[in-house]
């Protein structure tokens, strides 16, 4: 099975257009206020709207009440919604789309069998009632960050997710080539990895053209 991409954290037509082009398989949305990505539901839906058939959307959302994720989904019509707060399996239950689940893992230290059994079983239950766990970085953002999580984990929790599973966390065209022949994820989420650089910083929800088109051909020259 093909490596699929998700592009997260659009908040322009053009960028939106341009990924679509590219080849990208899903587009994200940020409905976290929080966020440096945040896009609002008025424009994220005339964004949706710029998406053809077959194109997966995706609102992300955090910590957020039952009515507010399917109020806002609804308005702007996406496909699926992604939930990277400390949603219950309960809430993942009642929402109506096919949901993806963030598991957040750590950044730096040692991690004990304790803590690798402690996320399988977390993972596991999600997965009993969500389309999919997407792995990401343990960071204050929720997200976005660019930081990458130890990826050694995933030599003993990527068996047990039966591909249902998404590889997130500052991913980018310098380490996606690497992680695609170690682990073969089905699906990558990248935000931050494809964004505009200006002055040595990034410009969050300003995608990198270039960098996108990079990041889609290194994927597709593995499938």
């Amino acid at each position: 099975m093909r490596t699929r991409v998700k592009i997260c954290g659009l908040t322009r037509p053009d960028d939106v257009i341009f990924a679509v082009k590219a080849g990208a398989d899903a587009l994200g949305f940020v409905f976290y206020k929080q966020s440096p990505r945040y896009v609002s539901p008025e424009i994220a839906r005339e964004l949706a709207n710029l998406v053809p058939a077959w194109v997966s959307t995706v609102g992300l959302f955090v910590n957020s009440e039952l009515n507010e994720i399917s109020e806002v989904a609804d308005y702007v019509g996406v496909s699926h919604v992604q939930l990277h707060g400390d949603e219950p399996e309960t809430l993942c239950k009642k929402i109506t789309r096919p949901v993806i689940k963030a598991i957040r893992l750590p950044t730096s230290g040692i991690i004990e069998q304790a803590s690798l059994e402690k996320y399988a079983k977390m993972s596991k239950g999600y997965l009993d009632c969500c389309s999919a766990v997407l792995l990401d970085s343990d960071t204050q953002s929720y997200g976005g960050s660019g930081k990458t999580f130890k990826w050694e984990v995933l030599d003993e929790l990527v068996p047990q997710f039966n591909g249902k599973w998404v590889l997130s966390g500052g991913l980018n065209t310098g380490n996606i080539e690497r992680l695609i022949t170690r682990f073969n994820p089905p699906f990558v989420d990248v935000s931050s990895g494809v964004e505009l650089k200006e002055s040595g910083k990034k410009r969050p929800g300003i995608k990198d053209h270039n960098e996108i088109e990079d990041f889609l051909k290194m994927v597709a020259s593995f499938n």
